[in-house]
């Protein structure tokens, strides 16, 4: 295995153990009618989200590029005959169809990555979502919304996460100190990786990070734009930083 998927494989393994908040999974169980709902989860990682809420009876698919988080979900999932997954892009691939619910939760409104426009891409996560959703189905949408712009300074470097995966690779993962343009809402920024394979050398990885953080009214004017009606937000106020929006197909 060569030293990025190294990488891959160690962030999938620690991912999973740090992010293991339910906070989301039921927070969407409180806005879901009687199961079995078809519920579709975008970029579902390890199946933090879509395994509890197939465990609730619901019958859920969810897809995701990462083959290294795809591959925790047996070892999560046995004994769920009602969640099925597979790999797919989802900018690139075509979505199933005909759900009541559509999530696209774990910040990934933000966290989507592509090489061209990042509004236009944000904005097609919302198109293909409409498409996917049978009428009168409901999309979960969930994101960082940050309210006064002005406000943000630039991070000093940080650990995100540190930890030894199940190879005995340890290593950390390290926001290093981003670039803000408040007037396009984006920031540019580097992730470095360092990690220590158990036989091995230790070695660096560094990736540059690039987020567009839409205002709230940018992504209401796309739910309206793709048929969407917003039925329910949470508060935004400055100091979530955060935004969970549930809106219904009309």
């Amino acid at each position: 295995m060569d030293k990025f998927h190294i990488m891959q494989y160690w962030y999938a393994y620690i991912y999973d153990k740090h992010e293991t908040e339910q906070g989301e999974a039921q927070d969407i169980l409180a806005l879901l009618e009687t199961p079995p709902q078809n519920i579709l989860e975008v970029a579902c990682g390890s199946g933090r989200i879509a395994i509890p809420l197939a465990r609730a009876g619901h019958n859920v698919t969810g897809f995701d590029i990462d083959e290294y988080a795809l591959a925790r979900i047996p070892q999560k999932a046995d004994g769920l005959n009602n969640f099925k997954y597979f790999a797919a892009n989802a900018l690139e691939d075509v979505w199933p169809v005909d759900f009541d619910v559509v999530v696209i939760s774990g910040n990934l409104l933000v966290n989507i990555i592509t090489k061209g426009d990042y509004t236009a891409a944000q904005e097609m996560l919302i198109k293909k979502a409409a498409e996917s959703a049978k009428p009168g189905g409901y999309l979960y949408l969930d994101f960082t919304c940050i309210v006064n712009w002005q406000d943000v300074k630039t991070s000093e470097e940080r650990v995100i996460f540190e930890g030894t995966d199940d190879a005995g690779t340890y290593g950390r993962f390290i926001y290093v100190g981003g670039k803000y343009n408040h007037e396009a809402r984006m920031d540019i920024s580097q992730r470095r990786y360092e990690i220590k394979p158990k036989n091995s050398d230790a070695f660096e990885i560094i990736t540059e990070s690039v987020k567009h953080f839409p205002a709230l009214q940018q992504v209401k004017c796309w739910l309206e734009k793709y048929g969407w009606e917003i039925k329910w937000h949470s508060p935004i106020i400055d100091k979530t930083f955060h935004a969970k929006i549930w809106a219904k197909r009309v």
